[in-house]
């Protein structure tokens, strides 16, 4: 399964944490759920929330947090859960590790799910492109 089927699968499931236990959302293209990423205005999305790592200057977002995805130099950045399992890390430090979970760009898993929640019919159900954009963003895991 390619990471980008699993982050089609695990959308409205999964659960993003930062490394000091703080919850920093959920894995959703859905624009209204107040724990979102793809809620702009909530807590998790937002540019402006205490715990987004959208916010470029917070303690979870920016190239300076300490638990940021964005820190190249951040030793614990954020995991993405699923069923109570870590499945991926969230983050630009290409040398962190955490029990040997593959690692997806913040941006890149950020702009799959605004993509996602403005393109509802992207993939039909075997997971293969219906559209362009969709195949741009396939091909960034080759």
């Amino acid at each position: 399964m390619s990471i980008l089927q699993l982050l089609t699968q695990i959308n409205g499931v999964a659960q993003i944490w930062a490394a000091d236990g703080q919850f920093l959302g959920l894995l959703s293209t859905d624009r209204y759920d107040p724990n979102s990423i793809s809620n702009f205005q909530g807590n998790h999305g937002s540019y402006h929330g205490i715990y987004s790592i959208r916010n470029p200057h917070g303690l979870y977002g920016g190239e300076h947090g300490m638990y940021s995805p964005y820190n190249p130099y951040c030793n614990n950045p954020p995991i993405i859960t699923y069923q109570g399992q870590p499945v991926l890390m969230v983050t630009r430090n290409s040398y962190a590790h955490h029990n040997k979970s593959s690692i997806i760009d913040p941006d890149f898993l950020l702009g799959v799910y605004v993509q996602l929640g403005y393109s509802p019919g992207l993939f039909n159900d075997s997971g293969y492109r219906m559209n362009q954009q969709a195949a741009i963003i396939a091909s960034m895991f080759h």
